[in-house]
């Protein structure tokens, strides 16, 4: 991306729905994912898409329970650094205006450039659930073996920022 000025956030909208559904099934293998034992259908929860020009490159979902949001997606088409902060950056300026105190997210133990991304955007891990990825696998059984740099996908890790 080279004119980071053009980089437009905005709310998802119904017409964004295809692209939605095709950005679950890319990154996750599905429209379903499964997070903490609970299956979850991030195309039915709002939130925010990066965009520059006409393409769309970068995606936020989020689900809302009582005063805490989840960051149930979050995927980027680009390899530019901002697209992604930028996205986590207007979520929590929406969570906050909304009330919210607390923002987490899921990730698994091989994901290791999402642990530093959002701990490098002041998230702190706050639960470790070992084996968890095992009972998911009963649920959605497609879920890979082996992840990034061929580390078995085997835990859930929940960080979290309070706002």
């Amino acid at each position: 991306m080279e004119d980071r000025d053009k980089l437009v956030i905005r709310p998802t909208s119904p017409e964004d729905k295809p692209f939605i559904r095709a950005e679950l099934r890319k990154w996750w293998g599905d429209e379903m994912v499964v997070v903490r034992g609970e299956k979850f259908y991030p195309a039915e929860y709002g939130g925010f898409i990066a965009q520059h020009g006409t393409e769309r490159i970068g995606l936020i979902l989020l689900r809302f329970e009582e005063d805490i949001c989840e960051i149930i997606s979050l995927s980027t088409n680009t390899d530019a650094p901002p697209v992604g902060r930028k996205l986590v950056e207007v979520a929590i300026k929406d969570a906050r205006q909304g009330g919210v105190r607390k923002m987490i997210v899921v990730t698994t133990n091989d994901n290791i450039e999402a642990l530093r991304f959002y701990q490098q955007m002041g998230f702190s891990i706050s639960a470790w659930r070992k084996n968890a990825v095992e009972h998911s696998r009963s649920i959605k059984p497609h879920i890979p073996l082996l992840g990034n740099y061929n580390i078995p996908i085997m835990d859930e890790i929940e960080l979290e920022k309070h706002l």
